[in-house]
């Protein structure tokens, strides 16, 4: 069976680069040759499979949900980690698929793929800052699960249009929501000096922003670190021109200069 269900996600490529669990387990052989991304494929099946079996038992959306919840966090004990583990790691969905737990984001796109199989309208949300899980039963009416522990919350948008404007919810989809991935990702990798596999993460967003200037900024930091001088000056000149009113232009003339000097000593 797991060899069907592998040539099966080889040649559903439109399938793949819809589902943002996917497109984030196949981002790890970016920055990670050793992953073996098999692993976690076989255990998102086996998730899939008892999810599917949810869904036939109870056909009830506002049932299923408690169901696939309930199954989840205290059938599949899924939590929000305490180890000391660093946070590139628990930002993996690769390792959270494996060992249960990792941070919110991470919890955040898997439950909602379960979900989703599940045929429940779910996606990111950020509010007031933080991640979390929405699942919308109708445009005014939905829950909003906090990843880490399950708790939910029922909502009800206010008919007054003034108090929809402030409603502080931000749905989160598609190529956002994998933005959202890589650039936690990214800053991980770089607060663990991890500057390679952070350069990975970059170039996979530049595939979907093209020359943002903000990520030509970061990758001439990076390019930097790893000793590539040439190409970071012209990364963060890029910067400069593009976004002179930037507040942290005077720092980045100044790594322009010391990368201008380097060449020269080089020369």
């Amino acid at each position: 069976m797991t060899d069907t269900w592998f040539e099966e996600r080889e040649r559903a490529q439109d399938y793949i680069s819809q589902q943002t669990l996917l497109r984030c387990i196949g981002a790890e052989s970016h920055w990670d040759a050793q992953a073996v991304l098999e692993h976690s494929y076989c255990q998102l099946a086996e998730l899939e499979l008892q999810v599917d079996q949810i869904s036939h038992k109870v056909p009830d959306l506002h049932q299923r949900l408690s169901a696939v919840l309930d199954a989840f966090y205290t059938q599949w004990l899924f939590c929000g980690s305490e180890q000391n583990a660093p946070e590139h790691q628990l930002n993996s969905v690769c390792y959270v698929l494996k060992m249960r737990s990792g941070s919110p984001t991470a919890l955040s796109i898997v439950l909602c793929h379960l979900l989703e199989r599940a045929g429940l309208a779910a996606n990111l949300a950020m509010e007031q800052g933080e991640v979390m899980v929405h699942v919308g039963f109708s445009y005014d009416e939905g829950y909003i699960v906090e990843p880490c522990s399950g708790q939910q919350t029922w909502y009800i948008v206010p008919e007054n249009e003034q108090e929809k404007q402030d409603e502080p919810l931000e749905i989160v989809t598609g190529d956002e929501a994998f933005k959202l991935y890589l650039a936690q990702q990214k800053w991980a990798f770089i607060a663990a000096d991890k500057f390679g596999h952070a350069l990975s993460c970059v170039e996979l967003l530049m595939g979907m922003l093209g020359d943002d200037p903000y990520e030509r900024r970061d990758r001439g930091y990076l390019l930097n670190q790893i000793n590539c001088p040439k190409m970071a000056k012209e990364d963060l000149q890029y910067f400069v021109d593009e976004c002179p009113d930037d507040p942290t232009i005077d720092i980045i003339e100044h790594q322009i200069s010391e990368l201008a000097d380097h060449n020269h000593v080089l020369h």
